[in-house]
């Protein structure tokens, strides 16, 4: 019988799902007590448990009933003859002079002499005598109690161990003995006539471990880090070993460690377990976390310098082991990791052989250019055109980061200034959509080529743009100007081009003076927007139109263009083109039209994975919400912009998503946030490019509700200054004449606010509805008592046709206290009703506060004589029916209350909002009071 160890338990906490295992050594041990020998062949693969379970099965055995006899092959003493079964004399329960005997034995044998199988014909007479000594000296130890042998990595053995071991094994068949050897069920034989030979003992008894299933990692995780931990482990663990129990165990200590979020965990756990195994396994696998999971054995066998059997051998011992899911590493880290443990030269020299062998076998360009780019090789000849072909095909698939790289590794690969040059191009566009602030480094190269004539006119153009919204207006005023004088060299095309940059530049820097467009009349005929092939003159053309301000002509032309223009990688006028069209329509209120055309864009910018112009068009959005009114979409939205791009990105564009938020905070009462907005660094060049039209408007606002009246008037005739080169016949992108009224009467000047107001409207076009109804409001504001509720519900008319929630909700603010001071208290009251759910949805919190229902007044007793209204003032209100004290005195607190907001004309909702009940229990309230009062109607209430 075997012995249970101290403090006994089924196996050691580190050996689980191998009960029946350990079970069937046992049975075999007490089998062999019989005289008859057995043996037990433990299938696992690498990793498997098989070294853990024969440790744990030996230490079992009673030394009293059994004597041990171990060895333990592997890799690097697979060349030592003999090694394994000199091992097994060497225990401390061999008696010296056997030890002594078997050592000489082994040291005088030749390393070539061969023992084939059990049959003892044809062995040469030394072999014979050499093979009888070992036999005899086992069975001489098995005398008084039985033989247990262990043997572990039986593919590890060196060759002439295993011939011996393949005769001397029959021979212990009748020797009360028990022999148990590990083998690899991933591994390729050593010797397939030996290993036959050892299959075939009738004897054998084979025991298969496999991996642990998902309750099998469940157990081992609880058994360390219990039952909690390991219910939130399991599944992750479970994934990424493959139960695999070394793997496991090497993932365990470092999650016990502290290492667990470590994403090189997993990566050591598979290297530690690869250094048990065959040198193949770790070569093979190096060529795979090169190739990638697609690549076919006959690939991975010309990468890794081995035949295919051994690749295909290789990857069955990896399967096997769970370490790979088919040709597919388990955690996305772990191709990465196993390149980065190897040394930088080596795994450079993988990789340009990889990149030769793709080529060679004519693979696509991507793929031979992520091997190049992956170490930075540049040698071969033909890396240059891989490396173009890839970044195209790259920016097909969206995958403009990739084709970034394999751009700048092209600019080092050789070639002419001219090659060069064209590829530094295409790589600025690239980053500038990427990130800004890494494309303003390779400015200064492109416009040396530019200079240098080593470039065309469309890069010529991208340059212009991009220096333009770093704010480089000097930069683009002197490029085009060398361009200009090289005119009787350029083509109709090329002047076209320039005469459109002009016009565009005009409209991009409204103030500055090398904006006026004076290039070469172009011999080129115009081209309607719709069917303009290059993007530039569409940008040009909507600057035109929007110089002129007409705004019926401009939101037509706008839409049209969206139809067609579209961000991509070939222009960053394309963006442009969509960019000023969005802001077209935003500036001639289609708000409808805006919104859904930036959701368009954004969902394209974001399967293109630029996110230069998502931040763009995020900024629209933010803008377009504003001039609605939603005042909580234009802050969330403004800020995602901002967020999405560093500070520095945005160039001069800053000035959209900066000043969207700081205007929305003001309104929404936040004046703190818009002060440290207004407090953060911006281009100086942002305040003289149209963009800073936003602004300083919204700055100017900001300073209205800060009681700098002055300064604000300053920040809205800024902005009229940045557009008096316009042609404008509209309000423009911001109506500052407007705001400019306000600040005048914050300043106690009506007459000029009358003045700025009427000419507003003077210029304006019927469909201009926010800006005309925002002028109304201003001029009411500067007109008479009488004159005001007139002209204020004439606001009101005319901005619900634009949807602004904000403005109509400050228009009836307005029209109420217009009422009030009218002494029509009625119209104030139902004003202020309809502005306040406006106001809230808005997200105006000041002006909420402003027309919120106040707490309701207590009703005054019937008999109290009424009062007189103010001598000039408003007239008395209408007399009620008499109401006796008594019935007035018989009304509860809450029956008073919820009465005096009735008559004062609020809604059941309202009151019930006010008074937080519900709308029932109003009605009910209101039931009792008329009954009574012994009124029928609201409007008789006291």
């Amino acid at each position: 019988m075997h012995a249970a160890p101290e403090n006994p338990t089924p196996h050691t906490p580190d050996l689980v799902e191998r009960d029946e295992a350990l079970a069937a050594l046992g049975l075999l041990l007490d089998k062999s007590a019989s005289g008859r020998g057995r043996i037990a062949l433990v299938h696992a693969p690498l990793g498997g448990g098989k070294s853990k379970l024969l440790h744990d099965f030996l230490e079992t055995v009673d030394p009293a009933e059994g004597l041990v006899l171990s060895a333990t092959a592997s890799c690097p003493e697979r060349a030592l003859p003999f090694g394994v079964l000199s091992q097994l004399f060497q225990t401390s329960q061999v008696p010296q002079r056997v030890r002594d005997d078997m050592d000489a034995l082994f040291s005088a044998m030749p390393a070539r002499e061969e023992a084939v199988g059990p049959a003892t014909a044809g062995l040469p007479a030394e072999t014979m005598t050499t093979l009888r000594k070992i036999v005899l000296a086992l069975v001489d130890l098995a005398e008084n109690r039985r033989l247990v042998i262990g043997i572990d990595n039986l593919h590890e053995v060196d060759a002439p161990s295993l011939r011996y071991l393949a005769s001397i094994l029959p021979r212990l068949r009748n020797v009360s003995s028990l022999v148990v050897m590990t083998d690899d069920t991933g591994r390729r034989a050593t010797s397939d006539r030996l290993r036959t030979d050892l299959l075939r003992q009738p004897n054998l008894h084979r025991i298969d471990l496999g991996l642990l299933t998902r309750a099998g990692v469940r157990r081992l995780l609880t058994q360390h880090l219990g039952a909690a931990e390991a219910a939130r482990l399991t599944a992750g663990f479970a994934e990424v070993s493959g139960g695999n129990p070394l793997v496991l165990q090497h993932l365990l200590s470092d999650h016990r460690a502290g290492l667990g979020d470590d994403p090189r965990a997993y990566s050591r756990a598979l290297l530690n377990c690869l250094f048990h195994g065959e040198p193949d396994l770790l070569v093979v696998l190096r060529a795979l976390a090169v190739l990638g999971h697609d690549a076919p054995p006959q690939r991975l066998a010309l990468l890794a310098g081995l035949d295919v059997a051994a690749v295909e051998g290789a990857l069955h011992a990896l399967n096997s082991a769970g370490l790979v899911n088919g040709t597919a590493f388990r955690h996305p880290t772990a191709a990465a990791d196993v390149l980065d443990d190897m040394p930088a030269a080596d795994h450079a020299a993988l990789r340009r052989r990889a990149a030769e062998l793709l080529h060679a076998e004519s693979a696509p360009a991507v793929a031979v250019a992520e091997q190049l780019v992956a170490v930075g090789h540049t040698g071969p000849p033909w890396a240059g055109d891989v490396l173009l072909e890839a970044a195209r095909d790259s920016l097909s698939a969206h995958r403009p980061r990739r084709a970034a790289d394999y751009l700048e590794l092209a600019e080092r690969t050789g070639g002419d200034d001219s090659s060069r040059a064209a590829v530094r191009a295409r790589l600025g566009r690239l980053k500038w959509q990427l990130q800004p602030p890494s494309a303003v480094h390779s400015l200064a190269p492109l416009i040396e080529d530019v200079s240098a004539g080593r470039t065309g006119t469309h890069e010529l153009l991208d340059l212009l743009w991009a220096l333009s919204w770093h704010g480089e207006p000097d930069r683009v005023h002197d490029l085009l100007r060398q361009a200009e004088a090289r005119w009787h060299e350029l083509d109709d095309e090329d002047l076209t081009a320039l005469h459109s940059v002009r016009t565009w530049l005009a409209c991009a820097y409204p103030a500055y003076p090398g904006g006026t467009p004076r290039p070469p009349a172009p011999a080129a005929p115009y081209r309607a927007p719709g069917h303009q092939l290059d993007p530039w003159s569409t940008a040009a053309a909507l600057a035109e139109d929007l110089i002129r301000g007409d705004a019926t002509r401009l939101a037509a032309r706008a839409d049209a263009v969206l139809h067609t223009a579209r961000p991509d990688h070939h222009s960053l006028w394309n963006g442009e083109a969509a960019l000023l069209a969005l802001l077209c329509l935003v500036y001639t209120d289609s708000f409808e039209t805006a919104t859904g055309w930036c959701d368009h864009l954004l969902d394209e910018a974001s399967t293109r994975n630029t996110p230069t112009w998502s931040a763009v068009f995020t900024a629209v959005r933010a803008e377009t919400a504003l001039r609605a009114g939603d005042l909580n979409a234009a802050s969330a939205a403004a800020r995602q912009a901002l967020d999405l791009l560093q500070a520095d990105a945005w160039g001069v564009a800053l000035g959209l998503p900066l000043g969207t938020l700081v205007l929305a905070n003001v309104r929404m009462g936040r004046l703190d946030q818009a002060a440290d907005l207004l407090a953060e660094p911006f281009p100086e060049a942002m305040l003289r490019s149209r963009y800073g039209l936003h602004y300083l408007y919204a700055r100017g606002h900001y300073r209205l509700a800060t009681g700098q009246a002055r300064s604000a008037l300053a920040d809205f005739l800024q902005c009229g200054k940045l557009t008096r080169r316009w042609a404008l016949r509209g309000t423009g992108p911001v109506p500052w004449r407007t705001s400019a009224a306000e600040a005048w009467l914050k300043l106690g000047k009506q007459d000029q606010a009358g003045l700025l107001a009427r000419d507003e409207l003077s210029r304006l076009s019927p469909d201009s509805h926010r800006a005309r109804g925002l002028a109304l409001r201003v001029l009411a504001a500067a007109a008479g008592t009488a004159e005001r509720p007139r002209l204020l519900e004439e606001a009101v008319d005319v901005i619900k046709e634009c949807d602004d929630k904000f403005e109509l909700a400050r228009t009836l603010s307005d029209l109420s206290q217009a009422h009030k001071a009218a002494g029509d208290h009625g119209s104030a009251r139902r004003a202020a009703r309809r502005a306040w759910p406006i106001a809230r949805a808005s997200g105006a919190e000041t002006l909420c506060r402003e027309v919120a229902p106040g707490p309701p007044a207590p009703v005054e007793p019937a008999d109290r004589p009424a009062r007189k209204a103010p001598k000039g003032g408003a007239p008395a209100a209408v007399a009620t029916p008499a109401t006796p004290a008594a019935a007035v005195a018989a009304l509860t607190t809450r029956e008073r209350h919820v009465a005096t907001l009735a008559g004062r004309g609020y809604t059941n909702q309202e009151i019930a909002a006010q008074l937080l009940i519900t709308h029932s229990t109003v009605e009910q309230h209101l039931t009792r009071v008329f009954r009574k009062l012994n009124v029928k109607r609201r409007q008789d209430l006291p």
